[in-house]
């Protein structure tokens, strides 16, 4: 009966110990996600993740087995580990000194985001599904895909920049799939806001009327209109042609009666009788 007592006492003995085993945490209380955590034969702190919590008890065992007997440890733990808020400062330098002043700016915009989303993290240890949160965070908050998928190119600029460099080994960004982009919007001015803008047009901007009738019945963005030239009208035929749109390529615009009659306004206050 004894026996059994002691056998009993040194198995719970051993089980306490298993629960407070030093040097392995879950990374999130209930995720299930463990890690272990050690210090090297020169006192540099390592952090790996394990999987489980028992294969994270054979990992640290493993490792502190290979300090003791001086194995040289692999190049990937010996590598300092890199905060993200410094691949991100890196990249926004990157970006001012070879993007326009315009995509360097909203860049910037950016960046005032994006490196609160992993404060006091090391860039090695955020995961795809770490970035796959915040981008669902952010969608849930209203923005579109297109902008998702800006967020997610810049994401991915941080850490390509950082590879060469020899900081780190992985882009996770890569294993995040682009949001699907539909940003089609449509808006239809009510007739009493058509009849409020065309006042203040013609008692501001009396000369500028056409424009507006040609951005109302093209809905062209304003830089396509005021980029269009020449050969991109085809009166014959009713199209103008947008060479290069805001996704990149080339689109048609119906010209209808309305649309006619302000480019033929605007044809010949600029002198063109061609």
């Amino acid at each position: 009966m004894g026996y059994r007592v002691r056998g009993r006492k040194a198995s719970q003995a051993e089980e306490r110990y298993k629960m407070k085993q030093p040097g392995v945490f879950e990374k999130r209380p209930g995720s299930g996600e463990w890690w272990v955590c050690y210090f090297d034969q020169l006192g540099r702190r390592h952090r790996e993740k394990a999987g489980t919590k028992s294969a994270a008890i054979l990992l640290y065992r493993k490792r502190k087995q290979q300090i003791l007997e001086g194995v040289k440890l692999p190049e990937t733990l010996r590598r300092r580990a890199v905060p993200f808020a410094e691949i991100a400062k890196h990249t926004l330098e990157y970006s001012k000194a070879t993007k326009a002043e315009e995509a360097y700016r909203i860049d910037g915009s950016k960046m005032d985001t994006i490196p609160a989303w992993f404060p006091y993290r090391s860039a090695e240890e955020i995961t795809p599904q770490d970035i796959e949160r915040k981008l669902t965070t952010l969608a849930d908050a209203g923005l579109k895909p297109a902008t998702l998928n800006r967020y997610r190119t810049l994401l991915s600029l941080i850490y390509s920049l950082a590879i060469p460099n020899g900081k780190l080994l992985l882009n996770p960004v890569r294993c995040v799939k682009p949001r699907k982009e539909n940003n089609e919007r449509v808006r239809f001015l009510e007739e009493r806001e058509e009849l409020a803008l065309r006042g203040r047009i013609r008692e501001l901007y009396p000369d500028r009327e056409s424009e507006f009738d040609l951005a109302l019945h093209t809905a062209m963005r304003r830089g396509e209109q005021y980029q269009l030239r020449r050969q991109d009208i085809d009166f014959s035929n009713g199209i103008i042609t947008i060479p290069r749109s805001k996704p990149g390529e080339a689109r048609y615009v119906q010209i209808n009666s309305m649309a006619r009659a302000a480019l033929l306004k605007l044809k010949s206050r600029s002198g063109d009788s061609a």
